[in-house]
């Protein structure tokens, strides 16, 4: 039995769910007042049961509609396939939003069959008594007084379109990687991500730990390497992740090397700021180098 991490949500990364997360059960979703499973399924990939916190695969289906309203929780969306109208913007493929508790968003729709990764951060409700009797237009979200004066309506990200966005470099990683930054909370740094690999990059003869939760779900392409399996995580073990694997790590379990074959498109999102410690991956073969080494230093003496 695997135990609780610290943050409520167990250990997530095996076999099955790096190579696919279709296999996982499909479920019925509901968040009252906003979909109901008539028009919705799910795939809860992780999930902190006490809160409700979670990530989940979700599809839904061609014709749902919600009105205006705002959720109790903040959350956070990634549109894998398909469009959804949130209000006044158009969500498609690779578009993400982050909306804070409290936020007026709507009224929302989906004129397709539209999949979607379904991040809030506790269980959510969707208020919509507020706004009943307004007109059921993007206008009536946009310009409510609890958009226009909510504390945090700087935070809210309606529509973030990753074809529309610049590479980044990043922080840790050798050439060949870069990132789309989609969100950041400037306080605890908490980040969501998406990550970009060239066809054969490799990271390196290390491994790495992170003094934050870690979790990633593979849009596209392949990350093969040395992975911390949830049954035994200091014992890593080598296999390949991809399109649509997923994982979710506590802190400070340590993992990698890795490397891609045909590149790679990742969702990334971590609890806190990430920081990184790395180790060699294999320090005997190191010690035998360094004593080689120390062996032809004292011939030359």
């Amino acid at each position: 039995m695997k135990k609780n991490t610290s943050t409520g949500r167990k250990h997530v990364e095996t076999e099955e769910s790096l190579n696919s997360v279709l296999t996982f059960s499909q479920l019925p979703f509901d968040v009252k007042n906003f979909v109901s499973d008539k028009y919705a399924t799910a795939q809860v990939l992780s999930v902190n049961e006490s809160t409700g916190e979670s990530t989940q695969r979700v599809v839904l289906k061609k014709g749902w509609n919600a009105p205006v309203g705002h959720f109790t929780t903040d959350v956070e969306i990634f549109v894998l396939t398909g469009v959804l109208y949130q209000g006044g913007f158009l969500l498609r493929n690779l578009s993400y939003s982050f909306i804070p508790a409290g936020i007026p968003t709507g009224p929302w729709k989906t004129e397709e069959d539209t999949i979607i990764l379904w991040m809030p951060d506790a269980t959510p409700v969707y208020i919509t008594e507020d706004y009943a009797n307004l007109e059921q237009i993007p206008q009536t979200s946009a310009y409510h007084p609890n958009m226009q004066n909510h504390e945090r309506m700087t935070e809210y990200i309606p529509s973030q379109e990753l074809h529309a966005m610049k590479w980044e470099s990043t922080t840790f990683l050798p050439a060949g990687s870069a990132r789309k930054s989609l969100y950041t909370n400037k306080k605890t740094g908490r980040a969501t991500w998406v990550l970009g690999l060239v066809p054969m990059w490799i990271e390196g003869n290390f491994y790495a730990g992170h003094p934050t939760t870690e979790e990633a779900y593979v849009i596209c392409g392949d990350v093969l390497g040395h992975w911390s399996m949830s049954d035994d995580p200091f014992n890593r073990r080598y296999t390949g992740m991809y399109k649509d694997g997923y994982y979710w790590r506590p802190a400070h379990i340590p993992h990698g090397p890795f490397w891609t074959e045909s590149g790679a498109l990742l969702l990334f999102r971590t609890s806190d700021r990430l920081d990184c410690y790395w180790m060699l991956h294999n320090p005997d073969i190191t010690q035998q180098d360094n004593a080689r080494l120390q062996s032809a230093l004292d011939r030359q003496k």
